[in-house]
């Protein structure tokens, strides 16, 4: 769950370039920062990968359908649901469209002229539920030192995805990552603990940075990591871990040190959820169990999946 910028973000999707621009010089004085867009389909794309503080949507505007998006993103089990979701129209508003509107889960209809100036108002009032929300619930799914979520997260989050992942009989894919052999005794030394530390918080960005917006992390123990990504089989699990193995040898050179952090990986995926009669939490098992047996070995940075095993 995010923490609230500095900067709130509007996600503006719109196809009227005239209304497009007023609605975002509104919102810039009004100290946001406005993404617009033109399409239902990208809207959907950046309102995951943005992770706006608003969405607006304007009705009626080519193929976008805000009716559909919004519950669309609703239904998404990765699109932050604190996020309000404003829907405009240029066109009357029945009582009916008003009311189809709230149960797509708009927090707001407005119709033209808007009063902006309420509608300020009223995304300020939300902006400060949600702001302590996040201050009071934040901690139980975020980890504090990584970023990344907690298991309770995780488990709550595995179980949505996976459940989206069998209606549209998806791949899924789970990754485990540790930067160290946690099979063999830990070096004696004073700073130790403190190297183990900053080896797995340099794992820990670089996995926020190159995985996708979909792809759920999560802090599982002192040296091990968690990815679920959706809509990912087998070879899709390997890219993610060549990525990740790269760019931890890049950041190494780029501070002049030997790469010698390693990460091993473990990972478990299927080409259809539905069909594998699996639940995430087995994918989960397995890679981690893969990770286990790749650790009793002496291979210093490599990865298996539990199907490659005898």
């Amino acid at each position: 769950m995010k923490q609230p910028a500095t900067v709130p973000l509007v996600l503006l999707a719109c196809t009227d370039e005239w209304l497009s621009r007023s609605f975002a010089s509104v919102f810039e004085q009004h100290g946001y920062a406005v993404e617009r867009v033109k399409t239902g389909a990208r809207t959907l794309r950046l309102a995951r990968r943005t992770n706006p503080d608003v969405v607006v949507l304007e009705e009626g505007n080519g193929d976008l359908d805000a009716l559909a998006v919004c519950a669309a993103l609703g239904n998404d089990p990765l699109f932050d649901h604190m996020v309000p979701i404003v829907i405009t129209s240029a066109t009357p508003v029945t009582a009916e469209t008003r009311h189809a509107a709230y149960a797509a889960g708009a927090w707001e209809y407005c119709s033209h002229p808007v009063d902006l100036e309420a509608l300020m108002l009223k995304l300020a009032t939300f902006q400060r539920a949600r702001a302590e929300a996040i201050a009071k619930h934040g901690e139980r799914f975020v980890d504090s030192e990584t970023g990344l979520y907690t298991e309770a997260a995780f488990e709550r989050l595995a179980e949505q995805v996976g459940a989206r992942a069998v209606r549209r009989h998806e791949p899924l894919a789970c990754v485990t990552i540790s930067t160290r052999d946690d099979a063999r005794p830990p070096v004696r030394r004073a700073d130790a603990s403190d190297d183990a530390h900053e080896s797995f918080a340099t794992v820990a960005d670089l996995c926020r940075t190159y995985s996708r917006k979909s792809d759920i992390l999560a802090h599982l123990s002192e040296s091990r990591l968690v990815i679920l990504a959706p809509d990912t089989d087998a070879d899709g699990a390997k890219l993610l871990i060549g990525r990740l193995r790269r760019a931890l040898s890049q950041t190494a050179r780029a501070a002049g040190l030997a790469d010698t952090t390693g990460l091993r990986a473990g990972y478990s995926a299927v080409p259809d959820l539905a069909d594998s009669g699996l639940e995430p939490a087995e994918l989960v098992r397995r890679a981690s169990s893969a990770l286990d047996h790749l650790r009793l070995g002496d291979v210093p940075d490599a990865a298996l999946g539990l199907e490659e095993l005898p």
